[in-house]
């Protein structure tokens, strides 16, 4: 699979206009940065792990709370996948990013999130633990556009039950 290095551009909603600001990058900005990302040599696994952590941490607090999950438990989950989110595409784990962008629009899209929301969140702590163990990086070619398609088979399930 041929990796697409064409910047996108994605519309900034009026939140995030109003926290950061709006205007062009400079564009020797834009690909200093690239070069930096593109020739990044830092061991994730380090990185990762206090978020690992976290979202483990995360997941048993969670388990204590019977039902649906109350806002502020899942924030709690939803900021280590976040983080790990954002931090996986630097560092050249793009299936990571994509996996964690399906379960945080699940997670964020689901009204009543209860039991089996926590074990897809539980089973995706557990898939990024192996990844990042086995240094598997990039978008994890077929199995990894397979596992990105059973991720997103498993929370439309998930919410259907949980409906």
């Amino acid at each position: 699979m041929a990796a697409d290095n064409t910047a996108k551009t994605i519309a900034a909603s009026r939140e995030l206009q109003k926290r950061v600001g709006t205007g062009e990058i400079d564009e020797k900005v834009v690909k200093k940065a690239q070069t930096v990302m593109d020739t990044n040599t830092v061991d994730f696994g380090p990185l990762a792990r206090p978020y690992l952590t976290a979202l483990t941490t995360a997941v048993a607090e969670a388990r204590k709370v019977p039902g649906v999950m109350d806002k502020q438990t899942v924030e709690t989950l939803s900021v280590p996948i976040m983080n790990l989110k954002a931090n996986a595409a630097t560092f050249n784990y793009s299936l990571i990013s994509g996996l964690t962008g399906v379960v945080l629009t699940f997670i964020e899209s689901h009204e009543k999130p209860g039991r089996k929301t926590l074990q897809v969140v539980e089973l995706l702590n557990k898939t990024i633990m192996l990844l990042v163990a086995r240094k598997m990086t990039g978008d994890g070619g077929e199995i990894g556009n397979a596992l990105q398609k059973a991720f997103k088979d498993v929370c439309r399930w998930c919410i259907e039950k949980e409906a």
